[in-house]
């Protein structure tokens, strides 16, 4: 009985800081999108990517900001590029691909976007090139390099994301059962349950730094 009680326990303190992360993602995400959709508005373009950025970085599947904010960066780096404001397309289109990479995990989301942005990125690169003086061919086949290496950069270390995201629950599991197998119910220490899990909380918080570092 004790085992499922503590079992069930567990459980319900993960579901409720998954929601808390959930909520403080979602909340963070929502209120940066609306700061970025006050600069566009005042085409204060500098201040909206640095806003739209963030909120992507905010990323939760299914909540569609991420979408809004990449789609806005898109249209930036498209309105700089009519504009033949080179440098300045290059850099939002560069932070809209950077966003959803700075975002992976076990997987990398905004795929779409990120080979958009590889494509454009290789265009305006030749773009810069003067066209005066180089043929047309050769500016297909850099253009050609260009994408090929865009296309070939990895993103952040799946590893490191694992290790994260491992370390992140075994510390959070490691506290709970501290609190529920080590302290009595006069708040004294149970001394073999208190040091092991004081080490395993030492280990997990080890291995979700590390991983952090390696993200």
């Amino acid at each position: 009985m004790k085992t499922k009680l503590l079992a069930l326990n567990i459980l319900v303190g993960f579901a409720i800081l998954i929601l808390m992360a959930c909520l403080k993602i979602y909340f963070n995400g929502k209120k940066e999108l609306s700061i970025a959709e006050n600069f566009f508005e005042n085409s204060n373009h500098a201040q909206a990517m640095t806003h739209y950025e963030r909120a992507i970085q905010w990323h939760i599947p299914g909540s569609g900001m991420a979408e809004i904010a990449a789609e806005k960066l898109w249209n930036i780096t498209l309105s700089y590029e009519s504009k033949n404001l080179t440098e300045e397309a290059l850099k939002s289109c560069r932070i809209l691909r950077g966003a959803f990479f700075s975002t992976h995990s076990l997987w990398t989301p905004g795929q779409k976007w990120i080979n958009l942005c590889n494509e454009k990125i290789a265009q305006l690169m030749v773009n810069k090139s003067d066209i005066l003086k180089t043929d047309q061919a050769s500016l297909k086949k850099k253009k050609k390099r260009l994408l090929e290496k865009l296309q070939a950069d990895k993103p952040p270390s799946t590893l490191g994301s694992i290790l994260t995201e491992v370390g992140f629950f075994g510390w959070v599991t490691c506290a709970v059962l501290f609190i529920l197998k080590a302290v009595t119910p006069s708040a004294g220490l149970r001394s073999r349950p208190a040091i092991i899990f004081s080490a395993a909380f030492l280990l997990f918080y080890g291995i979700w730094i590390l991983g952090m570092f390696n993200v």
